[in-house]
């Protein structure tokens, strides 16, 4: 609309220019013209002025005819987006809201990808979360418009290329050798180069290893090089109390029997915990 209105007014300023060109070419001192040259100039402006008049009439037409064209289209535009959001069991205002939280999930996953391996590591209950509301938009029937797939496929990526950076960090393999123990292993320079550390291959193990001293050839061990995110890894002078009040745990030492429960398996006595085991910290 703007557009044909500026096409208009251009038009309507050259034809001024043109009457300003006309008038300084044949300007004349009409106190000295007589009747009959005076009637020939009128008749010249007379003219000049039809002229002018009729082709403003052209370009008002022209831009009435362009001003109809434009407002089809827009109702075209309108039926075809109606038809859109009766296909998608929605309304502009429900699809614009799906939109708006298809980019939020986008952009937070931006920011997530854009941290360390390790940081992405201990977060991947938020990137699992991330996934199922992936998952959620994915199978809404709003997401079949291109704006829509445009969205989903970078997200899809996004978690791809998360899940991906954090490999570095994830838990490693090991195979065992003839004449291995837990010690030698975990005294090797590319495993924990502290033989000190064996306790947590044992922890982190237990599915395979039954008795710390009896490991066999051919078995593969996980090699964990950063706590997971229901995990915390021992250190020295800690106990399950002082464990259990800590604020990434339950922020109550009281609950220190929470983790004894979830790991039984490991601790033979709930006084007596050692630097390098692997506990499992159960979340309600």
């Amino acid at each position: 609309m703007k557009k044909t209105s500026r096409i208009g007014l251009a038009l309507l300023l050259m034809i001024f220019l043109g009457t300003t060109v006309f008038a300084q070419e044949y300007s004349y001192d009409y106190k000295q013209m007589k009747m009959d040259e005076y009637k020939v100039e009128l008749a010249k402006w007379q003219k000049c002025e039809a002229e002018n008049k009729a082709k403003i009439a052209e370009e008002d037409a022209k831009t009435a005819k362009l001003n109809e064209e434009i407002a089809a289209t827009d109702k075209a535009i309108a039926d075809t987006w109606n038809e859109l959001y009766a296909l998608m069991e929605t309304d502009k205002q429900s699809y614009e809201e799906y939109l708006r939280n298809l980019k939020a999930l986008e952009d937070d996953l931006n920011g997530f990808v854009s941290m360390t391996p390790e940081e992405i590591y201990t977060k991947k209950e938020e990137l699992e979360k991330y996934r199922e509301k992936f998952g959620g938009f994915k199978g809404d029937k709003r997401s079949v418009s291109n704006k829509s797939t445009g969205y989903l496929s970078r997200i899809e990526n996004l978690i791809a290329q998360a899940e991906e950076k954090a490999k570095p960090a994830a838990a490693g393999r090991y195979e065992v050798m003839r004449g291995d123990y837990l010690w030698r292993i975990a005294k090797k320079p590319d495993i924990y180069g502290d033989p000190y550390a064996w306790i947590r291959i044992y922890t982190s193990n237990r599915d395979q290893i039954q008795n710390p001293d009896l490991i066999y050839p051919k078995q593969i061990f996980r090699i964990p090089r950063i706590a997971g995110p229901n995990e915390h890894w021992v250190t020295k002078g800690e106990f399950l109390y002082k464990i259990a009040g800590y604020a990434n745990v339950f922020g109550n030492s009281f609950k220190w029997q929470k983790i004894y429960e979830a790991n039984k398996d490991n601790i033979a006595d709930p006084n007596v915990i050692y630097p390098h085991m692997v506990l499992k910290i159960p979340r309600d």
